[in-house]
């Protein structure tokens, strides 16, 4: 028979689920559309595709990471999101008709996964705040 310890791991917050899936989507898409450009099939500048080829490979780590629950992920989620505003406003101003609507995902993305990833149950769940917030 298993005893059942007294720390358990708090279950995961159906927000944080949905942001795993959006990481990893998001991470699939950008690799798409970096490499797209690389192979000529796209507008902008190349440099810009490189940076978001090397934020696709990020998202797609955020989003196993989120999904985990890995207590890394939290604060890598937190710092990428922010940054890639910078990006997201680089690819509406630089990234052509494809990278325009990439630009106003990847910018608003930006702004809510981070707002989002502050609240008490998220929190909780990646281990940065006691298990007893419910909201």
């Amino acid at each position: 028979m298993l005893m059942a310890t007294s720390q358990s791991t708090p279950k995961r917050p159906v927000g944080v689920t949905i942001i795993a899936i959006v990481a990893a989507a998001g991470g699939l898409l950008s690799l798409f559309g970096g490499a797209s450009r690389l192979a000529g099939m796209g507008t902008g500048p190349i440099g810009l595709a490189y940076i978001v080829i090397i934020f696709g490979i990020l998202g797609l780590a955020l989003g196993a990471g989120f999904f985990t629950g890995a207590r890394w992920a939290w604060m890598a989620g937190i710092t990428i999101y922010i940054i890639s505003i910078g990006l997201g406003i680089a690819e509406i101003i630089y990234g052509g008709q494809v990278g325009f609507v990439g630009g106003i995902i990847r910018t608003l993305a930006g702004i809510i996964i981070p707002v989002y990833l502050m609240r008490p149950r998220p929190k909780s769940f990646f281990g940065k705040a006691s298990s007893a917030a419910k909201t």
